[in-house]
């Protein structure tokens, strides 16, 4: 067979090209999936009051018949009917997704299941949610808008405590703009946490736009604290006469272009409820950090059993705590207790408000990496948190059991320790096995056999035709350049040399000794630089970088970095730093081992 006929075989004509093109595509959409009709339900609904989007898709196709959602009247309300279409990218094609999208609101709490919703012959799967009491109080007066203060916090409340405070704006005619004061008191300041958050509720089959600012009151006296009424100054619309009436019959807010034209608004002023708060002082007795609340709870988690610990191994230990009724500035810092035989190094802890139990709260979660230094039995101390009940009126502690670790391994005397713990130090979800096992069905085997075949086609056609290309387009021959000539009585012009500057390495056993002299003279600016020169001029890879070949010299990098940028006033000790860069020095002139090389056998073996 000759070359051309060969290439032709590779290489099929234009048309049948574009029709196995068509063809994989085809095949390769078929593998991703059919298009199918599903019910999805976005950011599920948290209380009876609540309300959520439920989407159902259809993809690759329209229907001129919407969904049959009747089933949903026994559990939920329809408060508003949707459908909208886009294009999206599914098995590497665009396709077209048509949406239904309807706004529901629970008839009930507990446990709530969407039923399955039929479109024509498909049907969607069943979709299950667990809906609590409502928790936002109602709408203080029947008016288009009104205005609550409340207090999130449970009493008693105390003088260093931060006491969270509400302010909700009801709207159920679509107020066009709205400003308000914030919460004064004689004898408390306030300082907003947030920025305004905006969600809709249902009240006695009325919808209601809520908006909602916190803020943190803190108490400068004991005793009784009065927040006066706060005003709030908003443009309403306004409708002919009847509409308001029939808008609310309906269930919905009034139009103002019922009336066929626009206008400004209505503006009026609502004032909100005053509130008291009662702030005792701080209980006789109590000494260190006090933290009220309701209910404390401590819990810890490692990475790995502490009974299984090995020297310079590092376990995670993942410390949180939770805390019924307190905000979080008032959680105390989780900070691990330094131990003989290991070496504990704990990430930044940041407190943030959760509900706990099902009440506002306070978490606190902080993750701490657990290095053993020897080897033996090693007790890490009990974790205690005091705290003060609320609902006792007494002392109380939350308390973590001391944690033995038994060490193996043969102990370092560099010491060894890792940098902190981070996020990348949790667990990583493992694939399932008899997943990864399961077979290809056969069209998705077919559809990327013909997609591997195009590929190889297009990449020989491709490399042909650009040596082609490369045979044809040969590079002129290029030409000496004439100089320029000299003038009479003058020589003739010469190109001054270009010299740069050349870089000097450190001598690696000078700045090995600079190294030694800032250790034994405790500087640790000093001792920092002259390891940069001494790793700069110790071989490729590691130059001018405050990188390590052995973890005994990156956690001393550790420890030093912390020291200078941390601002520490206290002397350095340079002995570990000393015996890490000495280790470092040993492994630096460590030929790496390399595998013997094998040899071929031979073409045509010998006989024995």
């Amino acid at each position: 067979m000759t070359g051309a006929a060969f290439r032709s075989l590779l290489l099929p004509p234009a048309r049948a090209r574009a029709s196995i093109a068509v063809l994989a595509l085809a095949l390769w959409a078929t593998a991703a999936g059919a298009a199918g009709f599903k019910a999805t339900v976005e950011k599920p609904p948290a209380d009876q009051g609540d309300t959520f989007e439920l989407v159902l898709s259809v993809i690759g196709r329209d229907s001129l018949e919407p969904p049959n959602v009747a089933p949903l009247n026994k559990d939920f309300e329809i408060l508003d009917r949707g459908k909208r279409s886009r294009m999206e990218l599914i098995g590497g094609r665009m396709a077209e997704v048509n949406e239904w999208v309807l706004l529901l609101a629970p008839k009930r709490a507990g446990r709530l299941v969407i039923p399955p919703l039929t479109l024509g012959a498909e049907t969607s799967a069943p979709i299950e949610m667990n809906v609590s009491a409502a928790a936002i109080p109602e709408p203080p007066d029947d008016g288009p808008i009104s205005l609550s203060v409340d207090v999130l916090g449970t009493p008693p409340f105390f003088l260093q405590s931060e006491i969270p405070i509400v302010v909700r704006m009801y709207d159920r005619v679509g107020t066009l703009g709205a400003t308000g004061d914030p919460p004064t008191a004689d004898g408390a300041t306030f300082s907003q946490e947030g920025e305004p958050k905006s969600y809709a509720r249902v009240f006695d089959r009325r919808r209601f736009r809520v908006v909602e600012l916190r803020y943190i009151m803190r108490p400068q006296r004991t005793g009784t604290i009065q927040i006066p009424s706060v005003a709030l100054r908003a443009t309403i619309p306004t409708s002919p006469p009847g509409a308001q009436e029939q808008a609310r019959a309906m269930g919905r807010p009034a139009m103002p272009w019922l009336g066929g034209n626009f206008d400004a608004g209505r503006k009026v002023t609502v004032f909100s409820n005053p509130v008291e708060v009662t702030v005792q002082p701080r209980p006789a007795g109590v000494t260190g950090w006090f933290l009220p609340a309701r209910a404390v709870r401590l819990k810890e988690t490692w990475s790995s059993p502490p009974a299984k610990a090995k020297v310079g191994v590092a376990l995670t230990r993942t410390l949180r705590l939770e805390v019924q009724g307190a905000s979080p500035a008032q959680l105390p810092t989780l900070k691990p207790v330094e131990t003989d035989g290991v070496r504990q190094y704990a990430d930044e802890e940041r407190p943030e408000a959760a509900p706990v139990g099902g009440a506002p709260g306070a978490v606190a979660e902080v993750r701490v990496s657990v290095v053993p230094t020897r080897a033996g039995t090693v007790t890490l101390p009990a974790v205690t948190i005091p705290w003060w009940n609320v609902v006792t009126n007494r002392a109380e502690m939350a308390q973590l059991p001391a944690v033995t670790l038994q060490v193996t391994g043969a102990a370092d005397p560099a010491g060894l320790a890792p940098p902190p713990a981070t996020a990348k130090d949790a667990p990583r979800p493992q694939a399932d096995p008899a997943a990864e096992a399961a077979p290809l069905p056969l069209r998705d085997m077919a559809a990327i056999a013909l997609v591997v075949v195009m590929i190889a086609g297009f990449l020989l056609f491709s490399g042909r035709r650009a040596a082609r290309k490369a045979r044809i387009a040969s590079p002129p021959p290029e030409r000496p350049v004439a100089g320029l000539p000299a003038r009479p009585g003058r020589a003739a012009p010469t190109r001054p040399a270009v010299r740069r500057p050349r870089l000097s390495l450190p001598d690696e056993k000078t700045a090995a000794v600079a190294v030694e002299a800032a250790c034994k003279a405790g500087k640790a600016a000093a001792a920092y630089r002259a390891y940069l020169d001494w790793n700069r001029a110790s071989g490729p890879g590691h130059a001018g970088t405050a990188s390590a070949r052995t973890p005994a010299m990156a956690a001393a990098l550790h420890e030093i970095s912390r020291h200078l940028y941390a601002g520490e006033r206290d002397t350095w000790d340079g002995a570990g730093f000393r015996t890490a860069f000495a280790a470092e020095r040993k492994a630096a002139h460590t030929p790496p081992k390399t595998r013997a090389a094998r040899t071929l056998a031979p073409l045509y073996p010998k006989a024995r």
